[in-house]
C-alpha cells in the first residue's frame, strides 16, 4: 500500500511540474483535454466569462482555447456569445457518439472526492493493464480511477468481489462491452481531466479528433 501511495505521489508531482513548465514564458497553461472540455460545454451562445466559470479556467486561457476552436472552424461568434458552427456541431455529435460523461455521487466510494464517470463506447481492446490506465488519470490530475466493464452489469474487472453500481448503470444507456471510467479528485475539473484522458486512450476515434486541436 505504501508503495502504491508513493507511486501516485510521484506521478502527481510530475503532473504538477509539467503544468508549471507549461506556464513558464508565453506557453499556454492548458491541455488538449481542456479544449475538449470547452467544446463539449458549448450548446448555445455562451460568453467567455461563463465558460471561464464553468470550466474553472482563467478568461485568458479560455480566449486561447476559443481561438483554437475558431481556427478549426468549430466555432462562430456574435453579440450573444460563442456558438458551434455546423462543423462544430458535427464534431460534437461524433464525440458524444463515442463517450458520455456525467458527474456522479457514488456514495460510499471515496466520499470526500468529486467524481466524474465516462461511458466509453466501442473501446479498443485493452492491451494495457488497468493500473496503467489509472496512471493515465493520475498523470492528468485525478487522484485515481475505477475501471468498470459492462456485460449486463458493471463490474470492477480486477476485483473478484461483486459491488453494486446500479446508480451508475441508471445514469447511462450502456451497451455490452462498454467501459465506464470513474475518476475522482478534489475538484470536478481534475476528475474530468482523468476520465477524459482514459477515454482518449481507449477510443481511437476520439484520439483522432483530439489530434485536430
Amino acid at each position: 500500500m505504501l508503495f502504491l501511495l508513493s507511486k501516485v505521489l510521484i506521478i502527481k508531482l510530475k503532473y504538477t511540474f509539467d503544468l508549471i513548465l507549461d506556464m513558464v514564458g508565453n506557453l499556454a497553461n492548458f491541455t488538449k483535454i481542456d479544449v475538449l472540455r470547452c467544446l463539449l460545454r458549448i450548446e448555445k451562445p455562451v460568453s467567455r466569462s461563463e465558460l471561464s466559470e464553468t470550466l474553472n479556467l482563467g478568461e485568458g486561457t479560455i480566449r486561447s482555447i476559443l481561438d483554437i476552436l475558431k481556427k478549426n472552424n468549430f466555432l462562430e461568434s456574435n453579440k450573444k456569445g460563442h456558438y458551434l458552427s455546423q462543423k462544430g456541431n458535427n464534431i460534437v455529435k461524433k464525440i458524444r457518439s463515442k463517450i458520455d460523461i456525467k458527474e456522479i455521487d457514488l456514495a460510499g466510494v471515496f466520499p470526500d472526492k468529486k467524481k466524474i464517470a465516462a461511458d466509453i463506447r466501442n473501446p479498443k481492446i485493452i492491451s494495457k493493464s488497468h493500473i496503467v490506465l489509472r496512471d493515465v488519470a493520475v498523470k492528468n490530475g485525478a487522484d485515481g480511477a475505477l475501471i468498470l466493464n459492462y456485460d449486463g452489469k458493471l463490474k470492477v474487472s480486477d476485483f473478484d468481489e461483486e459491488q453494486d453500481f446500479k446508480d451508475i448503470e441508471n445514469k447511462f444507456d450502456l451497451n455490452k462491452n462498454d467501459i465506464v471510467v470513474v475518476a475522482y479528485a478534489d475538484s470536478y475539473k481534475l476528475a474530468e481531466h482523468g476520465a477524459l484522458a482514459i477515454a482518449v486512450e481507449l477510443n481511437n476515434g476520439l484520439k483522432e479528433i483530439m489530434q485536430k486541436f
